[in-house]
Parts: structure tokens; C-alpha cells; sequence
């Protein structure tokens, strides 16, 4: 039930919680991608294969978020999401700390289920949060914003994880990870409100969020929900294989050393990569004051542009060139992520944001990106190493990229159906 409600938080304030989630954001990423960073120590160490090592990058870590992604949206919809943020985030840094206690690979496998576990709050409790402190045609470059932290924390991971690892080793990289979090969780406790659901729109929530078949229901009926699933599926596929196994394809394809693979990419690819998704956010709420279908049709084309930059990155023999060329394909690879994020709550309601944001995530990031890209990455590679060698891995994982094209298509036919599903559930 709707009602009017008092103003919503000051603009100053709404920017200073944007920066504490933008810092939560990147602590999330940054300790998920260190052991990226780290794959080849932790590689050896332990004598995985690349396919085992996928599983550990991959699916370990995706698969609890599926488990715990939507459990966490439901209880932020229903109760604190401060709260809610802080718990996870405390959980996340501790058990990132205590991986570098890890003496067999089974410690490492559980240490990851419970980073990720604690990770679960980064996606649909945040988001529903800041959609409570930024009105609607501010909300696309918000949640961008929000989103570009996972990429400076992706790159933080990468290079500092890989600088860290070759001066202290990998346990204590992990170690020294964790802390941060730790204090953040504190400050976000201490200085992050609660705002009221809906009072940024002018509204206010009376009475529980539904149940979730109702939530469930309600967005799988809805074309541009199903068309938005499939688009960031097939882009998170494709960004996760790379995030996981670039480090490694450079060692291996162009002998870099640790170091110097983690402090290019965190240079070339992923604080380019930021840029682009704070670009695609701040454009579309230009461009969607007159027509929101851009949300959709500006980051389509760009996942489809990306392609062949991201594709000759891989495959190109002289590792300068090759960094130079994957610029503009960072760039545009991850327009879409803030702008499909705002779709998804302009197809839910107040009280169920959290709860649809996380079904989203868990669907593209958890169980298809997480779960899926690294360990395919990984199978082709091990497929393909009789026949190509070292090179093997750089294949592979330019053929996994291959799925930014097919989620264009999916994010212009979404488009379609914009303006129509998001009437139907705001009247709804």
C-alpha cells in the first residue's frame, strides 16, 4: 500500500552513502578477484588442474551465491539493509583473512562458500538502498556509480593482489585483504541510516513485501525481465572467464611475470573497464529523459562492439599491441551493467527491489558468470593444450567472449517491451 511521505534525504547525504556503497562494492570484487590474481601460486601449491582451478575461481564461489543471493534480498526487503550490508560484509573480510590459513584444498573450497556467502549483500541489498536515496533519473548513473566499484575493486585485486603475492606470498595477500573490510563494516554501522522505503519517490510502504512466488510471478511474466536475464547472463559469462583467466592467459601466452600481468590488466582492462560503466550510466540518464529505452539500446551496442577489441587482445602475439587494442574494448564491455541494473527497478516495485535485484544478480553473476565462465574457460583450455600449447588458454578464453554478441541481441529485444512492463508494474 502507497501512501505520501515526507522528502527524501538531502542530495549531500544520498552522495556520501553512494560513496560508502561504492567502497563496499570494491572491497566485495576486490577480495573475490585476488585469487584470480593469485591463480598460479595457489595453482601450484596445491596441484589443481585448470579445470579444478575454474571450479575453485568459478563455481565454488557461484554456486553460493545462488544458494544465498535471494535469501539475502527477501531479508533486506523486510528488514534493515544497513544492517543487513554490515553483517555480510563483516562475514565476507573475515573469511577472506582466514583463507590464507588454508592447508588443503578443501579449506579453500569452504573458505570461498563463505566469501561468498557474506558476499550476497553487495548486489540486491545495496541496490535497493541507494534507490531509496536517488529519484529515478538519477538512479541509472547511481547504481553505475555503484557498479564501477566492483571494476576498482577488480583492479585493486589484480594488481595489488599480484604485487602483494610476489613480495609476501599468497597467504598473507589474503590476510592483509580482509582487513579493510573490517573497518568499513564498522563505518557503515556506525554512519549509514535507514531511509523509507519509497520516499524518494514521494511514497511510502505500508505493510509486508509479498511473498516471493508473487515477486517470481510477477517478473518472469515480464518480457523485458526475461530478455534483460538473458543479456547479462551471457555478458556476466563472459566478463567472469576474463576477470578469472587474463592474469593467467598473459603469463602463460607473452611470459609476463605475476606482477606485471596483474598491474597491466588493472591498468589496460578493468580501471578502463570502470570508466566505461560510470560513462554508460551518466549517458543513459541523459538519454533517457527522452526515451528510457536507451538504458538498453546504448549498453547492447556497446557489449556487441567490444568483441572483436576484447578477441584481438587475446590473440595478438606482441603483448604491447595487445594492451593498447583491449582499451576501447574495456571500455565498452561493461556498459552494461549499472543500466541493466536500473531496468531491473524500474520493473519492481518499492518493497521488492532487493528481493528482484538479487534474483537478478544470483541468475547472471552467481550461477551463469561465476559459475559457468571460468571453469568452461577452463575445460577448453585443458581441451586445447595438446594442439596449441601455452596458447591454449588465450583461445579459450576469446572464445567465451564471444558471448557479449549474443547479449546485445537479447538487450535490443528487451528494449522493445520497455516502456510497456514497466507500466504494468507500476500500476500494478
Amino acid at each position: 500500500m502507497l501512501s505520501s511521505v515526507s522528502p527524501a534525504p538531502s542530495p549531500a547525504y544520498a552522495r556520501y552513502v553512494l560513496g560508502v556503497m561504492f567502497a563496499l562494492t570494491a572491497l566485495n570484487v576486490m577480495d573475490r578477484q585476488v585469487l584470480s590474481a593469485l591463480a598460479e601460486p595457489v595453482k601450484q601449491e596445491f596441484g589443481l588442474s585448470d579445470l579444478e582451478m575454474g571450479v575453485l575461481l568459478g563455481s565454488a564461489f557461484g554456486f553460493a551465491h545462488v544458494v544465498a543471493m535471494v535469501p539475502a534480498g527477501r531479508l533486506a526487503d523486510r528488514w534493515s539493509r544497513r544492517n543487513v550490508l554490515g553483517g555480510g560484509l563483516f562475514l565476507w573480510s573475515a573469511l577472506t583473512s582466514l583463507t590464507g590459513l588454508s592447508q588443503a584444498t578443501w579449506h579453500l573450497f569452504s573458505a570461498r562458500v563463505g566469501v561468498a556467502t557474506g558476499e550476497t549483500v553487495g548486489s540486491g541489498p545495496a541496490q535497493s538502498l541507494l534507490a531509496d536515496y536517488f529519484p529515478v533519473e538519477r538512479r541509472g548513473g547511481a547504481l553505475s556509480i555503484h557498479a564501477s566499484g566492483g571494476t576498482f575493486g577488480a583492479m585493486i585485486g589484480a594488481a595489488l593482489g599480484a604485487a602483494l603475492g610476489e613480495a609476501v606470498g599468497w597467504r598473507w595477500t589474503f590476510v592483509f585483504f580482509g582487513i579493510p573490510g573490517l573497518a568499513l563494516a564498522g563505518l557503515l554501522i556506525a554512519t549509514v541510516r535507514e531511509p523509507t522505503r519509497g520516499a524518494v519517490d514521494g511514497l511510502e510502504i505500508q505493510g509486508p513485501a509479498p511473498p516471493f512466488v508473487v515477486v517470481l510471478r510477477r517478473l518472469a511474466g515480464l518480457p523485458t525481465f526475461r530478455h534483460v536475464v538473458v543479456a547479462g547472463s551471457l555478458n556476466c559469462l563472459a566478463n567472469y572467464a576474463l576477470l578469472a583467466w587474463a592474469a593467467a592467459a598473459m603469463m602463460r601466452g607473452h611470459g609476463l611475470s605475476l606482477a606485471e600481468a596483474g598491474t597491466r590488466l588493472g591498468f589496460y582492462v578493468i580501471l578502463i573497464s570502470a570508466l566505461g560503466v560510470i560513462a554508460a550510466g551518466l549517458i543513459a540518464d541523459r538519454l533517457g529523459r527522452r526515451d528510457l529505452r536507451w538504458y538498453l539500446w546504448w549498453p547492447s551496442i556497446a557489449s556487441v562492439g567490444a568483441f572483436p577489441f576484447l578477441a584481438a587482445f587475446l590473440v595478438l602475439p606482441d603483448p604491447d599491441v595487445a594492451f593498447l587494442v583491449a582499451i576501447p574494448g574495456a571500455f565498452l564491455n561493461t556498459m552494461w551493467v549499472g543500466t541493466f541494473n536500473a531496468t531491473v527497478h524500474m520493473l519492481a516495485g518499492p518493497t521488492t527491489r532487493a528481493t528482484s535485484s538479487a534474483l537478478f544478480a544470483m541468475i547472471t553473476s552467481g550461477l551463469v558468470g561465476q559459475g559457468l565462465g571460468p571453469p568452461i574457460v577452463g575445460f577448453l583450455s585443458d581441451r586445447w593444450t595438446p594442439a596449441y600449447g601455452d596458447d591454449a588458454l588465450r583461445y579459450a578464453l576469446a572464445a567465451a567472449l564471444g558471448a557479449s554478441v549474443w547479449a546485445g541481441a537479447h538487450g535490443l529485444l528487451a528494449a522493445r517491451t520497455l516502456e510497456r512492463d514497466r507500466f504494468t508494474v507500476n500500476e500494478s
